[in-house]
């Protein structure tokens, strides 16, 4: 592996784990939803966000060689899709925000989160009649299993309403995927992603205006986790995201960026100083093993078998 290939893996890497950390953030800004709710409090993180990727369209995005007629189709359709993901992807966050609230365990909602990695290629299965792996069936399996010891309690099963709000989340995430998969090719990717994170921050102002509440102390009280998520977790993460994806074989990053949930415990354990149980810690494993086996190719079974077997002379 060449030093471009390992730098590029390290920047995806590297996105994992501010990923990984924005739980905490959000966790934080939990404590303090008696002043702000995740209404507001997803309003302002993402209208940051979208803010942040700006400079980047002048970096990465250079469209001024595009003919006109091409490239205002580009910007219409970058502007509609912008709009419709960035709904789904309103659902998707606010029912994580509002999940991590209930619990207050960011590493648990990383990991249940997490989920939709295996329910993507299970979904375009279902739906579009796409190959998968046979090893996303075992991935299934070990997921869940992995859930359950997650919401084990005191030895028995406890399944709380936060759990079922970031399950419900995981989802809507598996919903967001393959709705950018249907119009990333017809988009201009950052300004499509701007417009998104900013139909998110606009939708939950005004769910919060109907259905939230603030006050100056609670916006006081988290504008670090706000700076953190808009800053953080948009810019930088997603500036990685896009260089590190360059020159990373598409295997190798998502199994990268797959280690987003086992970040968020690391965290949450550092931040909050706890130490996980023997119970989450297996839940942990279990879900890691899952959605790693849900990320593999297809053909990697037959590729094993082809090198197993002998040579022909």
């Amino acid at each position: 592996m060449n030093k471009k290939r390992i730098l590029s893996a390290g920047l995806c890497l590297i996105a994992a784990i501010v990923w990984g950390s924005a739980f905490s953030a959000q966790e934080i800004a939990s404590y303090n939803a008696d002043k702000i709710d995740a209404f507001f409090f997803g309003g302002l993180r993402w209208l940051l966000g979208s803010v942040v990727l700006i400079p980047l369209w002048f970096i990465f995005e250079r469209e001024h060689e595009l003919p006109r007629e091409i490239k205002q189709k580009k910007h219409k359709c970058t502007l509609i899709f912008g709009v419709i993901t960035g709904a789904v992807l309103f659902i998707a966050s606010a029912l994580q925000q509002f999940g991590i609230e209930a619990t207050q365990q960011s590493g648990k909602a990383g990991f249940i989160t997490g989920l939709y990695l295996v329910f993507v290629p299970i979904a375009s299965f279902v739906i579009f009649k796409q190959r998968i792996s046979p090893l996303v069936w075992g991935a299934v399996v070990f997921s869940f299993t992995g859930l359950y010891f997650l919401c084990m309690n005191g030895g028995s099963f406890s399944l709380q309403w936060g759990d079922v709000l970031i399950f419900v989340c995981a989802i809507f995430f598996t919903a967001h995927i393959i709705v950018i998969d249907r119009f990333i090719g017809r988009v201009s990717t950052l300004r499509y992603c701007t417009v998104q994170f900013f139909t998110v921050g606009v939708l939950n102002i005004i769910a919060g205006i109907f259905f939230g509440h603030i006050t100056w102390e609670g916006f006081v009280a988290v504008i670090g986790p706000i700076l953190y998520c808009g800053f953080m977790s948009t810019g930088v993460a997603y500036t990685c995201q896009i260089i590190g994806q360059k020159f990373t074989p598409p295997a190798i990053a998502s199994l990268l960026f797959a280690t987003e949930g086992l970040f968020s415990v690391v965290f949450e354990s550092i931040i909050e100083k706890t130490v996980p149980s023997s119970t989450m810690l297996i839940g942990c494993a279990l879900m890691l093993v899952g959605i790693v086996l849900s990320q593999l190719p297809a053909d990697i079974l037959k590729r094993k078998r082809v090198a197993e077997s002998p040579s022909e002379k």
